[in-house]
């Protein structure tokens, strides 16, 4: 038996590979999402750790004035915004902290709905099943197995989906939010 057939790929129904097609968008849109906000949370906290981590060390102004400039961190603009007005820096990182968020909707809901576009694969398998036991005289498990088959593909890729994006959001939403502390607990050492 091939794994083509293994897997109940032959018979599968027009609907059935619209399913797993809007999965599969789903599932690459996610993914790249994953790796894009993971690089750029683990840049933002790299620049962040480099201005603090001066910032601690030296308390010259015109060196960390500097090395805000050239690090771009969201730490040293926090850093100059602060010397202006403290109102306005933590108006900037809520600005960020939303911007930073961007896409998290997005990605939370592909965890929740994939589950669901599979589940309506699974239902139109089953529908099948029962309309070609009902078109032949005598059931047998091979009048049966196809819908039954179909159906738990699509069942099986909405889970496939569901589980790397659910994952993905509470992996990167914690890491957010350490980010989003550490700054508040800079801006707020800042005022002191």
């Amino acid at each position: 038996m091939s794994g083509y057939n293994y897997f109940g790929f032959y018979h599968i129904g027009s609907i059935a590979i619209v399913v797993l097609i809007i999965l599969a968008v789903m599932s690459i849109f996610s993914w790249a999402f994953m790796f894009y906000k993971w690089i750029q949370l683990r840049g933002v906290d790299k620049r962040n750790r480099l201005f603090i981590s001066k910032y601690t060390e030296s308390k010259d102004k015109e060196t960390l004035e500097g090395l805000a400039k050239a690090t771009e961190s969201i730490a040293g603009n926090l850093y100059t915004l602060s010397k202006q007005s403290h109102a306005q820096a933590k108006t900037f990182l809520e600005m960020i902290k939303k911007e930073l968020e961007g896409g998290f909707a997005w990605l939370a809901s592909v965890g929740a709905t994939a589950p669901f576009v599979g589940l309506f694969g699974t239902v139109w398998g089953i529908i099948n099943a029962f309309n070609s036991i009902g078109m032949v005289q005598s059931v047998t498990i091979a009048t049966v197995a196809p819908g039954i088959s179909e159906a738990l593909v699509t069942t099986a890729a909405g889970i496939f989906v569901a589980v790397p994006a659910v994952v993905g959001y509470n992996i990167l939403n914690t890491r957010l939010s350490l980010i989003i502390e550490e700054l508040e607990g800079f801006l707020e050492a800042l005022k002191g």
